[in-house]
């Protein structure tokens, strides 16, 4: 069993609960070719991508930003209306996953999300009431992998880093909770979730 002194188990969502798709669309709005992991790089380092998950500009103004920035002449209408479906809906298993963990342990989620896509996370999804804190960029102001919104959870749950269980999609983020000592994890899916969460022994039989 890995170091299970933790109290915290923190999810991120998209690619992990939440299904993306494939990066195909990915490269629709980023005017993009190229393997998965290349064109997540590129979002994480858009600064269109950052101003709208910090909450700093409108969804009209992402919307009209973002093609600008890529290249693509897609109408911001069109663009708008991909973008809000993006996120498909949980993977199989998500919510029983969460649901498994031990009571006594602080189930919250770290996500770089917006105002287009919280709602639907929350209420379509059926993710709200599932657990003790939500932390989302759009709300918070900083963005993963920026040190800051790390800190921002540190600081609001009162815990050590070591003490956090975390799991994400990009190594990028990964990276960061690991150089702060979170043990961190990055996995895709329900399957390669559950397997970190039952090597810290946090699932109930």
């Amino acid at each position: 069993m890995k170091n299970a002194d933790i109290s915290v188990v923190l999810f991120d969502l998209g690619g992990v609960l939440v299904d993306l798709g494939d990066v195909s669309q990915m490269h629709e709005m980023l005017n993009t070719e190229g393997e998965e992991a290349a064109v997540w790089l590129k979002w994480l380092r858009s600064p269109t991508v950052a101003a709208f998950d910090s909450g700093r500009i409108s969804f009209d103004e992402f919307a009209e930003r973002l093609p600008d920035e890529v290249g693509s002449s897609v109408a911001s209408a069109v663009f708008k209306q991909a973008f809000q479906a993006w996120p498909k809906g949980l993977f199989s298993g998500a919510l029983e996953l969460v649901q498994s963990i031990k009571p006594h342990y602080h189930r919250a989620v770290l996500s770089n999300t917006n105002a287009a896509h919280w709602s639907r996370l929350m209420n379509e999804m059926g993710l709200a009431g599932n657990f003790h804190s939500y932390f989302a960029s759009h709300l918070i102001g900083s963005v993963k992998p920026d040190r800051a919104i790390y800190d921002y959870v540190l600081d609001a749950l009162q815990v050590a880093p070591d003490e956090i269980l975390f799991i994400d999609d990009n190594q990028i983020n990964i990276d960061m909770a690991q150089s702060m000592g979170i043990q961190a994890y990055r996995v895709k899916g329900v399957e390669e979730a559950k397997s970190v969460l039952n090597s810290y022994n946090v699932l109930q039989e």
